[in-house]
């Protein structure tokens, strides 16, 4: 809607200062039209002002201006200056569909308006990545809820980058939000399985996201609010050299209210909080991008050491509390470059701090610092286009524990060390990383991309290189077959190599990996895929709870992803999968259900701008139940009448099958410099899938479930200027 803030101007000179949301639209040609009359061109200073001569008496004005709405204004003979507000017009928006010859051949992605529109993702880019095919189907606020098992992967099996720089951890507590703010991120792809020789140390997944890079045209920015967080952002344009070069910079910042808005309880006795802020300052020409940044995010919360609802008075008086805090912060540069060659280059400082302390004794200190180093480079040659580069990281682990006896098992999820209870007082130092190269060959119906990784790494036994390799058949312009393979090498984390807790000896676990897979386009928009992939794994490591890492005999996984995806930009999307698939590890000479094995998962998720201002929005997810380590049985500890619990065989129970549906619908405000959106969502869970965990008895002879919440209406608002 145009408003107008009229007054009394020339009879002779009639001026007016056109606007868009909040800035001058200056230099622009505006197209006007006076009762009807033929069309003039006029242009506008660098204020945004232009004159139309008027005579005395009431007049009708057409204003026009490309990429906005046509104004319709009636105007009596002014005397001052008009300032006119224009809306936005909807983009018109040429979408050219094309199959890309990646050696990622299982890849999926996601952009900011799918993180915003799609419902139960908290408008949060990396949230819906467990909302794509292959993901594991999570439970909503359970404590395994920021979990991605992908494709039969354990969680510890992935790699997360931004911008080429490794994140130590994705998601806040019980995953209400990820680490880092969807309004900085750009373009964010998963690449499920078989990826090329660019990533490496990884025997699952990667997801790859990439911050945004457009020079904002003026001061904008955003503040938004729902039931978890507050949060905002600012982006705005700071200087252009004579040269040319473009000055931007860029801060964002959340945190968390519930602590200071809710009620604390006795299970939770400091309301999980958390926090997280990036800050950028880039500088773009043509053929360029240097960038300055500083991230990082924050969790604390303080819980009872156990469930409360299952102990008596007086045990409840007793159970230690537990305090949680986990933190990390990088700085660093980027370069990104483009001409005869294309190429980045980045470095990183990184601090990550993970510390847990039980109230009566035990404490678990974590502290690793690395510098992360990256260059990707690629250039077309005669025989194809080739890529190479390298991924470094030097690390300093330290990790200290005070043992807690038996009581550090009921803190195993987030200080496993502590579960473990044995003291520790160490430090690791660490180099890996590894070297890179492929090359793209053929330019007609077929691709062949072979590639070969080097990895490094000075903790562990040598490493053989890891070859890869992805063939892409292109049929026809709207069908094409895909194939790739290749080995895949990764080694165990630093605090799983330190002596006590872990085993200096660990073996590197390896995977031998292949996919293959169609996707075939109706009308240039309907797009269908079938991935179909495999797994053979060696020297899996398993991590049981209250024990160090330990090594299976060998592991596999396979199964059969159905996909469909239909997008008329800025108005509708659609995405519905199957998936099927089983992963298993061998102990002992016996197949048994690995951690992240899910035989079924299905879900479908549609949004749809309604018109302008209304959006509609429905997601369903389905899993069948995971595995989990059930106790087997208890011994009892005379000496302070307590009752130990002992662990039965690697995942020996499945929970339940769970299912949950979210509809969201918004209503969008546009005024003179800034708009608002409201929106209300519905979280449904049929009260037979809310089962979050296992729950046990004083003596640990009776198992039950804490269940969550079934029905769960959210509001939030976001303002956009």
């Amino acid at each position: 809607m145009i408003l107008l803030a009229l007054a009394l101007a020339s009879a002779a000179d009639f001026r007016l200062s056109v606007r868009g949301t909040g800035e001058a639209i200056h230099s622009t040609n505006v197209y006007v039209s006076v009762d009807d009359g033929q069309q003039q061109t006029l242009l506008t200073d660098t204020r945004g002002r232009v004159s139309v001569p008027l005579s005395d008496g009431e007049h009708t004005v057409q204003l026009h201006v490309d990429d906005y709405r046509t104004a319709d204004l009636t105007l009596t003979t002014p005397t001052e200056e008009v300032r006119v507000y224009l809306r936005p017009a909807p983009p018109m928006v040429i979408v050219v569909e094309a199959f890309q010859d990646s050696p990622h051949t299982s890849a999926h992605s996601v952009d900011a308006e799918m993180a915003l529109e799609t419902p139960g993702t908290a408008e949060d880019s990396f949230r819906l990545v467990q909302t794509l095919p292959g993901v594991s189907v999570q439970r909503e606020l359970s404590p395994t809820a920021g979990e991605l098992a992908i494709r039969g992967s354990g969680p510890g099996d992935n790699r997360v980058y931004l911008d080429g720089v490794e994140i130590p951890y994705l998601y806040h507590f019980n995953q209400y939000a990820s680490v880092l703010p969807t309004s900085l991120i750009g373009e964010l792809d998963l690449y499920s399985s078989t990826f090329g020789a660019q990533y490496g140390d990884a025997v699952g997944a990667v997801i790859e996201s990439q911050t945004r890079d457009e020079v904002p045209t003026g001061l904008h920015g955003h503040a938004s609010m729902n039931f978890f967080m507050v949060g905002g952002s600012v982006r705005a344009p700071l200087a252009t050299t004579t040269s040319g070069a473009q000055w931007w910079g860029a801060v964002a910042g959340r945190r968390s209210y519930q602590d200071l808005a809710g009620e604390q309880t006795a299970q939770f006795t400091l309301w999980p909080r958390f926090h997280d802020y990036h800050a950028r300052l880039e500088r773009r020409t043509d053929h360029s991008r240097v960038a300055f940044f500083a991230y990082g995010a924050g969790d604390r919360y303080n819980r009872a050491a156990g469930e409360l609802d299952v102990l008596d008075p007086v045990e409840q008086t007793e159970a230690p509390s537990f305090d949680y805090r986990r933190a990390f912060d990088a700085v660093g540069a980027l370069h990104e470059w483009s001409g005869s060659g294309r190429g980045r280059i980045v470095g990183a400082l990184i601090a990550d701090r993970d510390r847990g302390e039980l109230s009566t004794t035990g404490l678990q200190v974590k502290q690793s610092t690395y510098v992360s180093s990256r260059l990707d480079w690629s250039i077309d040659t005669r025989v194809g286009r080739l890529s190479t580069g390298y991924e470094l990281r030097a690390e300093r682990t330290s990790l200290q524990v005070e043992s807690a006896g038996d009581v550090g098992l009921l803190v195993a999820e987030e200080a496993p060390a502590l579960a473990r209870g044995i003291a520790v007082d160490d430090t690791l130092l660490r180099l890996r990383g590894g070297l890179y190269a492929d090359v793209r060959l053929g330019t007609g119906a077929i691709t062949v991309i072979p590639g070969v990784r080097f990895p490094v790494d000075t903790s562990v036994r040598a490493q053989f290189p890891d070859p890869r390799m992805a063939v892409r058949w292109r049929v026809d312009d709207e069908f094409e077959l895909k194939l790739a393979a290749g080995r895949y090498q990764q080694a165990a984390e630093s605090e799983h190599l330190i002596p006590g807790t872990g085993d200096p000896s660990l073996p590197v676990t390896s995977a031998w990996q292949v996919a293959l897979g169609l996707e075939k386009t109706v009308a240039n928009r309907w797009e269908f895929v079938v991935d179909t992939y495999a797994k053979s794994l060696d020297d899996p490591l398993l991590y049981p709870v209250g024990d160090v890492a330990q090594v299976a005999d060998s592991g596999r996984a396979f199964g059969i992803e159905l996909v469909t995806r239909y997008r008329l930009l800025e108005v509708f999307f659609l995405r519905g999968w199957l998936g099927l698939s089983r992963s298993q590890v061998r102990v002992d000479g016996r197949w048994q259900a690995a951690d992240g094995d899910q035989p079924i998962i299905a879900g479908a998720v549609a949004s749809w701008d309604i018109s302008e201002d209304y959006t509609l929005g429905v997601r369903y997810r389905f899993g069948s139940g995971q595995p989990y380590t059930a106790v087997g049985s208890a011994v009892y500890n005379a000496t302070d009448d307590t009752w130990a619990p002992v662990a039965g065989e690697l995942n020996n129970a499945r929970l339940p099958a769970y299912q949950k549906v979210d509809v969201r619908f918004a209503r969008a405000f546009t005024f003179n410099r800034w708009s608002l959106e409201t929106a209300i969502e519905l979280w449904y869970v049929p009260k037979a899938n809310a089962q979050l965990y296992p729950t046990y008895n004083y003596d640990y002879s009776e198992q039950g479930f804490v269940e969550g919440p079934s029905f769960l209406p959210l509001l939030s608002a976001r303002a956009t200027f």
